[in-house]
């Protein structure tokens, strides 16, 4: 125990005094202060209304748009299209002469409107972002929405009367709201990832250089190979808290300072997503699963002799993750599918997919359980795997071996 202490000491005061990993978290620490304040910054610009000047609400005026030419063929339609055209527009007698006003980039789009208001848009290029077009055919229908009702005998006042009228439901939701949830579970799935690889490669390469620099033949020989381990383990882990606590310390105080300034959708979001369940859900899942993560990283790297043989080593690790950053992907957009539920129980993919899923549906007990009970099992077994891997590592030095043949000579009794 005492060892351990002293080896959790060292490695916690090296993690938090380290200048670039300050420096991060500096950084960090103000872009959560500036993120939570973006609304009280907007709001400074925003110029309000001069107090005592009334605010006249009009329809506004039809605009010429001189880029689109028009062909109507009757009158009446003629007349019918003025709110939807404005006052002198582009008019030719045929679509012939409007076909070759557009090949000479006279205008950029033209409409052929007949006595019926059904229209075509002919164009020379269609870019993909256009909707003039959409716009105008919605203009014509509800033209025609207006003659229809005229021709039955009613108003224009009876016409927006009935265009207006709209069934008022209520909406009661009994388990999560997957939309007001999932933008703030996605950016807690973000921080997990950042978490893990931050401190993932921090652990793989502080063995990685001990081993190349001989440190580790030293250390093994006044310390077990189990109090090196778990206090490399548990410093990384103790660090990442204290670190990324001070930038959600600095999120919620910037969040809490400029409150008043948020929309209110904003702020049932966030207190409809973090309740105590969905928080209690996304510790411990993020927690075990870093340490599991942190575990894989230090058994990795204390099978390399040089520091360059590092990123190969641990390429495994990188790939279960981002495994796991796929499978949270998808199930986000699809939460109870088969291979959502499949992930969420995998201690490896679990970190990322089980918050997840706990912060857009209602996840039984039945499957947290068995999710958490394998994490746990996972942690304790990789945590005595990468001991047994860090002891034959200080034994072995040279070129690479396979981490089958590795793992298969770790576990040998001599290993101890």
């Amino acid at each position: 125990m005492k060892h351990f202490a002293t080896v959790f000491n060292y490695e916690l005061k090296t993690q938090l005094t380290k200048k670039a990993g300050i420096v991060t978290m500096i950084v960090m620490i103000i872009i959560a202060l500036v993120g939570t304040s973006v609304p009280r910054i907007i709001a400074l610009f925003d110029k309000p209304a001069e107090p005592g000047t009334p605010t006249e609400i009009t329809a506004p005026a039809p605009e010429v748009d001189s880029a689109i030419g028009y062909v109507v063929t009757d009158e009446d339609a003629a007349r019918l299209l003025a709110p939807a055209i404005g006052e002198n527009p582009k008019l030719y007698d045929s679509r012939d002469a409007l076909v070759k006003a557009i090949e000479a980039e006279e205008v950029e789009l033209g409409f052929v409107i007949d006595q019926s208001l059904n229209y075509e848009a002919i164009f020379k290029d269609r870019s993909m972002y256009e909707e003039r077009d959409t716009h105008f055919g919605n203009a014509l229908t509800h033209i025609k929405k207006e003659q229809m009702i005229l021709s039955h005998g009613l108003t224009v006042d009876d016409f927006n009367a009935i265009e207006n009228q709209s069934a008022q439901g209520q909406v009661t939701i009994l388990g999560k709201n997957s939309g007001n949830n999932y933008l703030l579970s996605f950016v807690l799935m973000l921080v997990v990832y950042m978490v893990v690889l931050m401190y993932g490669n921090t652990v793989s390469s502080i063995i990685a250089r001990e081993k190349d620099s001989r440190t580790m033949e030293i250390l093994i020989t006044s310390t077990r190979p189990s109090s090196l381990i778990l206090g490399k383990v548990a410093a990384a882990g103790v660090a990442a808290v204290l670190q990324f606590g001070l930038v959600v310390l600095a999120a919620y105080i910037g969040f809490q300072m400029n409150k008043s300034t948020y929309p209110e959708i904003v702020i049932m979001m966030v207190s409809g997503s973090l309740s105590s369940s969905y928080l209690l859900t996304y510790l411990f899942f993020s927690f075990f699963g870093f340490i599991l993560y942190l575990f894989l990283y230090a058994a990795l790297g204390s099978t390399v002799s040089k520091m360059e043989d590092l990123g190969s080593a641990t390429a495994l690790v990188q790939f279960l993750f981002i495994f796991s950053y796929v499978m949270a992907s998808i199930a986000a957009q699809t939460p109870n599918s088969t291979l959502a539920v499949v992930a969420s129980v995998i201690p490896f993919s679990a970190i990322m997919v089980m918050p997840m899923r706990a912060g857009l549906v209602s996840v039984p007990w039945s499957q947290l359980i068995l999710a958490g009970g394998l994490m746990l099992v996972a942690v304790a077994f990789f945590a005595f795997l990468s001991i047994k891997i860090y002891r034959w590592g200080s034994l072995n030095y040279g070129n690479k071996t396979k981490l089958t043949r590795i793992v298969k000579e770790a576990l040998r009794p001599d290993i101890r």
